[in-house]
């Protein structure tokens, strides 16, 4: 890992952090990954740059359970990616059930608490991934049997939020790998239909 790291760090296109408490304040952090940590949470690594014109942030984010009478448990660790988006679309979030956290995990918010009424969407698509919306139609119009697939292959979660998508999953992965999720998440937003970019004014 520190060879990759090192690797990037090296590399004048790309501008480096060893931490971000500034940047991770930007995130809301009622949706996955971050409600993932509800005893704590902290950007390791982060480093910025341009891929294929769009500037993005690649991160390990470590997020601590709630704390119990035992006292502090370890931090689990998730890999993430942070592409913009053209502008600000509706919340809304797609995760593969093969990620691996515990079944207690599933019931942490998938959405931000900011997005008011939010739905989970059992009936939409297939069984390998989850959907979650605040609007059912723009999920419906996002969806398709090759993103569930290539989620499902990737092992992915990714949400909207705002002008930007979130993605990540679980581990510590090297940023090679990290690229290759950008690489995933930039299919899936270039697979949108043109309807997305003319759906009605976020609020």
């Amino acid at each position: 890992m520190r060879k990759s790291i090192q690797r990037f760090r090296d590399d004048p296109a790309w501008t480096y952090r060893k931490t971000a408490p500034d940047y991770l304040a930007t995130f809301e952090r009622g949706g996955y990954p971050f409600s993932l940590g509800p005893g704590g949470l902290a950007i390791r690594d982060l480093l910025r740059g341009d891929v294929n014109g769009r500037e993005v942030s690649v991160f390990h984010l470590l997020a601590w359970p709630r704390l119990t009478g035992s006292g502090a448990a370890a931090s689990r660790t998730y890999s993430v990616a942070v592409l913009p988006l053209p502008r600000a679309l509706p919340t809304t979030g797609v995760t593969s059930c093969l990620l691996s956290w515990d079944t207690h995990d599933w019931k942490r918010g998938a959405l931000p608490h900011s997005s008011n009424s939010y739905t989970y969407l059992p009936n939409l698509g297939s069984h390998v991934v989850r959907h979650y919306s605040k609007e059912h139609d723009f999920a419906a119009l996002i969806n398709t049997h090759a993103m569930e697939r290539l989620m499902h292959d990737a092992r992915l979660g990714w949400r909207i939020e705002g002008n930007r998508m979130i993605g990540w999953t679980s581990g510590r992965q090297t940023y090679e790998d990290l690229l290759t999720m950008v690489d995933t998440l930039t299919t899936i937003i270039d697979g949108f239909p043109e309807q997305v970019w003319n759906w009605p004014k976020v609020m």
